[in-house]
């Protein structure tokens, strides 16, 4: 779906700035507001971390995206594209995150839930650890105990 589309299904007001925050998500899956920011002035567009904030702000109430924390000092957000359930793998030395889906794990989740007579409506899995590159050398840094 293209940037446009998405504000319209929305009724969000179009603007140059939501288009290149948009437009931006179609390139990066997760972003977080000084990316964004970093990324936007890097192209001439001249626009501010309110305004940033305030799209961003915009774009989750109304369920245009979605923000994670990640266990770190910046929220993360991601463009909501009614794909199916996924979760993450975060690196704790680079913040890289991947998205992965396993039915086996979701399926696991399900029968935990029916096993304890509790009714999920949601769930979250979020893995941390460190991607190959932090993983060798001298990139490595202590993992948080949580």
């Amino acid at each position: 779906m293209h940037s446009i589309d998405i504000l319209k299904r929305y009724n969000i007001k179009i603007t140059p700035h939501k288009l290149a925050v948009l437009e931006l998500f179609a390139e990066h899956k997760h972003l977080d507001a000084n990316q964004i920011i970093r990324y936007l002035n890097s192209n001439t567009s001249n626009i501010s971390s309110a305004t940033v904030y305030r799209i961003l702000a915009n774009f989750e109430q109304n369920a245009v995206i979605t923000k994670h924390n990640f266990g770190n000092d910046q929220a993360i957000y991601e463009l909501n594209q009614n794909e199916n359930h996924h979760d993450h793998l975060i690196c704790l030395g680079c913040g890289m995150v991947i998205e992965f889906n396993n039915p086996q794990i979701e399926e696991i989740q399900i029968q935990i839930a029916k096993a304890n007579n509790f009714t999920m409506f949601n769930h979250n899995l979020n893995i941390y650890g460190h991607c190959q590159k932090c993983s060798t050398g001298n990139n490595l840094t202590i993992a948080p105990q949580y």
